[in-house]
């Protein structure tokens, strides 16, 4: 009798070493500990990693290609009223160089930096303080910072008020190299990050009154030529493949952002490797380059450059990113609504528990929106009771900083990710039916479109949009049920034949859905575009949409009414047409 799924998912989990994942950050935590993408410590990681990924049996070479990186260095800030206190900082990469002197201005407490924190202040020619949070993160801070008229940008580190680290990290807005179309997009702010120890004191004397300051920062921008590990496993008799990746680039320490994350990567590859004959789809493995220093220029360069190869086979994509971190005590997962239902078996398989997913943003090397390829992000957590203490630090106060070194990862947290990490790369390689469910995909379009039309006015006419989604709500019921009916033929032993047939027909639909519903629900500028890192319009569902509301109560005849008509009707239409193709889709696949 054939092995049960279950005993599969069991076996392959239990194989997976963390001695093994332990002992890759162990010698990367000494070896290469601080990773810059373009400069040599980054190149030798390339090398180990590759090397690795060939003795598993995978086809490994290094893909090269130029990146527009920074190397920043040391800055300050430097108060001169009402105090005198010098503040040691780090300068943001991609933020530019003040003059040795510095600029001197006075400084404004902006709160977390978002659009809202800058409402009835006046930002312009001064240098602003803000918090280092992901709400907004720090590229959109920037962006708005600039947009304000500030000078300067200050950011005080998460965790507790007396953590001593110095953040580090960038203020590039561009997703991946720049283009002769947003080169202008580019920082032209100088931007440094300070000890939460020191930046409290600062933030509580601008509540007080007027306070001078200097800021000095020191990087360097330019374009270097980039190693980038790529390997295939031909295993699949499918003509399709999943995507394990993470960034291997990193600063100050890097033990837990990212060295775990890759440690974690090999150890799936190698198991799945020693599978390779049970395995239905093919699996690749890359380790990005420029994810800090140059903004998501490694993922980007792939899915331009292996566009066709991802738009007709790519199924899925588990990025895994600062795994095994210490006091983490819960596993969370952010993923595409398709993965949801997935989610939630393989979490329960795997760790026999299950938290709910959550919404998958733009963030960390999430550059597959545009194409359309449903992912997976998630780790092993903080509880919300420390991430209070530590003010949202939910990356650990070490974090992107010289105190990120082994003392604070932990191998049996780091255990947890290897098990769900498994459990969800064994799910997808392996399952004839692909694990989709697009019935949260369409609820989720239903319901953000029914707000848009009832935020503006009916000159836009949301109205067929909103009906178009409700068809597609009912056929993804339908989808879900077709899609369970033959996974379950599998499983009683059935296979062959017009089975067969009827998976990989279906499989392809859903995959083609999956390829016009990510885009619409999470791009602003679509399918072969990449939207700049931390957009604040990419807080919501449809975001393309995101200012409709901009129409209410206007005059339909008024020259303001009719500059944003004619833009957004076109983001309408653009959404309408995926909404009507979803529904031709769903009722063939029914």
């Amino acid at each position: 009798m054939a092995q049960s799924v279950t005993a599969q998912l069991d076996e392959v989990i239990a194989e997976a070493s963390t001695d093994k994942a332990w002992e890759h950050m162990e010698w990367m935590s000494r070896e290469v500990p601080t990773r810059i993408s373009g400069w040599e410590p980054a190149k030798r990681h390339a090398d180990y990693l590759t090397d690795e990924l060939t003795s598993y049996g995978f086809a490994a070479h290094q893909d090269v290609f130029p990146g527009l990186v920074a190397y920043p260095r040391p800055g300050k800030l430097i108060i001169t009223s009402p105090v005198e206190q010098v503040i040691e900082g780090y300068t943001f990469a991609h933020s530019i160089s003040t003059p040795p002197e510095g600029l001197e201005g006075e400084l404004l407490y902006v709160g977390a930096g978002g659009e809202a924190d800058y409402e009835g202040k006046d930002a312009r020619g001064k240098i602003v303080l803000a918090e280092l949070s992901y709400s907004p993160p720090r590229p959109e801070k920037t962006r708005i910072a600039t947009a304000n008229g500030a000078i300067g940008l200050i950011l005080i580190n998460w965790g507790d008020d007396d953590n001593p680290s110095i953040p580090q990290g960038t203020v590039k807005p561009v997703w991946g190299n720049p283009t002769v179309d947003n080169i202008h997009m580019m920082p032209n702010l100088p931007a440094i990050g300070i000890a939460r120890l020191q930046g409290v004191p600062i933030r509580e004397l601008c509540k007080q009154g007027s306070v001078r300051a200097t800021i000095v920062s020191d990087a360097d921008r330019l374009w270097k030529t980039l190693h980038q590990p790529h390997a295939r496993l031909g295993a699949g008799s499918e003509p399709h493949f999943l995507l394990l990746a993470d960034h291997m680039d990193s600063w100050g320490g890097g033990a837990t952002d990212n060295t775990s994350g890759n440690a974690v990567t090999l150890e799936v590859a190698r198991v799945l490797a020693n599978h390779k004959s049970e395995l239905r789809r093919d699996i690749q493995v890359a380790f990005w380059q420029a994810h800090e220093n140059g903004i998501m220029e490694g993922s980007t360069w792939f899915v331009d450059h292996y566009w066709d190869e991802i738009d007709r086979g790519m199924i899925g994509y588990i990025n895994i990113d600062s795994s095994g971190m210490k006091y983490a005590t819960q596993y969370e997962a952010t993923l595409s609504p398709e993965f949801w239902t997935m989610h939630e078996e393989s979490m329960q398989a795997a760790l026999g528990y299950v938290t709910p997913p959550k919404r998958l943003e733009k963030t960390g090397d999430q550059s597959f929106f545009g194409v359309g390829v449903p992912a997976i992000s998630g780790r092993m957590e903080f509880s919300k009771e420390l991430l209070e203490r530590w003010h949202g630090a939910i990356l650990g106060p070490w974090y992107q900083s010289t105190d990120d070194t082994m003392d604070v990862a932990d191998k049996d947290v780091l255990a947890q990710d290897i098990r769900i990490s498994m459990a969800y790369a064994w799910t997808l390689a392996t399952r004839p039916v692909l694990p989709y469910d697009f019935r949260h995909n369409a609820r989720i379009l239903r319901e953000a479109l029914e707000g848009y039309a009832a935020a503006t006015d009916d000159t836009l006419g949301l109205d067929v949009t909103v009906e178009l989604a409700k068809g597609f709500e009912a056929k993804a019921a339908g989808v879900y049920a077709r899609a369970n009916e033959l996974q379950a033929r599998f499983a009683a032993g059935e296979s062959g034949g017009s089975l067969d047939d009827d998976a990989a027909a279906l499989n392809d639909t859903m995959r083609t859905i999956s390829r016009t519903v990510i885009p619409v629900l999470g791009s602003v500028v679509g399918r072969y575009g990449q939207d700049t890192y931390g957009l604040s319009a990419l807080k919501r569902w449809i975001p393309s949409l995101a200012l409709v509301s901009v129409l209410k109560d206007q005059d339909p005849l008024s020259g303001d009414h009719a500059l944003w008509w004619g833009k957004l009707v076109r983001e309408r239409n653009r959404v309408t047409d995926a909404v009507r193709e979803l529904n031709e889709l769903a009722a063939a696949a029914e």
